[in-house]
């Protein structure tokens, strides 16, 4: 009954059916870590993984739920955390970024990531294409041309630029985003506007670009389109 409930409340977040397949899973979509066991998705279908499942961005994830990036420092997925293809990881009250090693900005502030620990930057650092990203929140391309770096933006330490996402939420009756980076609660009388088009009301309701609407159900986390970066 326990393992039924389990899929049924899988079905309502992610829109997915659930079975239990056995054997290791070779393509999929994202992995979550829930009830100490690794779920993943193919096809549409949720399974248990039996053997590690290995995604983009030489992201290797073990049936415990340890996980490493290229050769980076080992570290866990914690209880609802969903790993998905892109390499972002999704936290269960909403938050959203990549695994990957990366520089981005966030509320002004120049942050460098590294096996998930981040600290802020002191002085210039320098990415691997030649591009150099400074602690002021300028950005200075190989070729002399340079801007501000946006808040939100990603990039890899090898010079690529991360697509950006952000999520919206609806946790213990309060509509939450996070955008540019930032968790903000959006109030019943307010609405705000996601980089991407989408509108968010304070009361849950959600309606994209075509005008389409959609009510938040509790815990429902939707990930969409982040800042647009300029290259």
């Amino acid at each position: 009954m326990k393992s039924t409930s389990f899929c049924k409340f899988l079905v309502i977040l992610f829109g997915c059916s659930c079975a239990l397949i056995p054997g290791p899973v070779h393509a999929f979509e994202k992995v979550l870590f829930k009830e100490n066991k690794l779920w993943v998705w193919q096809d549409g279908v949720m399974a248990e993984a039996a053997s590690a499942v290995v995604l983009p961005f030489s992201i290797v994830v073990e049936t415990n739920g340890m996980f490493r990036v290229k050769n980076g420092k080992e570290r866990e997925l914690r209880e609802g955390e969903v790993l998905a293809r892109d390499g972002m990881l999704i936290k269960p009250e909403g938050s959203i970024m990549p695994v990957m090693d990366h520089i981005s900005m966030n509320r002004g502030h120049v942050l460098v990531t590294k096996d998930g620990e981040s600290r802020e930057l002191n002085g210039t650092a320098q990415l691997g294409d030649g591009t150099t990203v400074s602690s002021d929140g300028n950005i200075t391309r190989r070729d002399g041309s340079s801007r501000r770096l946006l808040d939100g933006e990603l990039f890899q330490f090898e010079g690529s630029a991360l697509p950006a996402r952000d999520t919206i939420t609806m946790q213990d009756g309060r509509v939450m985003v996070q955008k540019d980076g930032t968790m903000l609660v959006v109030s019943p009388a307010r609405s705000i506007m996601m980089n991407d088009g989408t509108k968010v009301l304070g009361d849950g309701t959600v309606i994209d670009f075509n005008g389409r609407q959609a009510k938040l159900s509790k815990g429902q986390i939707l990930v969409v389109e982040g800042v647009v970066r300029k290259r």
